[in-house]
């Protein structure tokens, strides 16, 4: 039986872009907010679930998400800045860490391993800021476009 969606329905959707950028926040805020809730770092969890509950409106496309979204998505690009360039200023502290470890020897190879994993993490860890600032302005501006804000609907009372 073929399916029959008749145009003008509100449940035919067009592809969109942007929804797929909400969806990957979505899913690095839950899975921030599972590595908070471990830790203890509860303001941090409030955020997250804060972005949860924003991306979800988004994506069952609620008017009031969008603007929020929009604030959202800068004040998480400025984070991503402010926390980027803060980890730029460690950049040196690797080799300062691995001269320490090869002037104690008793320390051997595995202080070294751990030395170049963490610093391994912290490339990853940059590199995905600079790739999540842009990608985020991104979403904050395509959110902003007359087509994308019509996509969106005021809640029915």
């Amino acid at each position: 039986m073929p399916w029959v969606v008749r145009a003008g329905t509100p449940s035919t959707r067009r592809f969109s872009a942007w929804a797929i950028g909400l969806w990957i926040l979505l899913l690095f805020a839950a899975m921030g907010s599972v590595q908070y809730l471990q830790h203890g770092e509860y303001a941090y969890l409030t955020a997250a679930l804060l972005v949860i509950v924003v991306c979800g409106g988004c994506i069952l496309r609620q008017a009031w998400a969008r603007p929020a979204m929009q604030v959202l998505a800068v004040v998480l690009a400025l984070w991503v800045l402010l926390t980027g360039a803060l980890m730029l200023r460690q950049w040196g502290d690797f080799s300062i860490a691995r001269q320490h470890a090869m002037a104690q020897p008793q320390l051997g190879e595995v202080a070294l391993w751990m030395i170049a994993r963490a610093q391994r993490t912290w490339q990853v860890a940059l590199a995905l800021k600079a790739l999540a600032m842009p990608l985020l302005l991104w979403l904050a501006w395509q959110l902003g476009r007359p087509a994308v804000r019509a996509q969106f609907r005021s809640r029915r009372r």
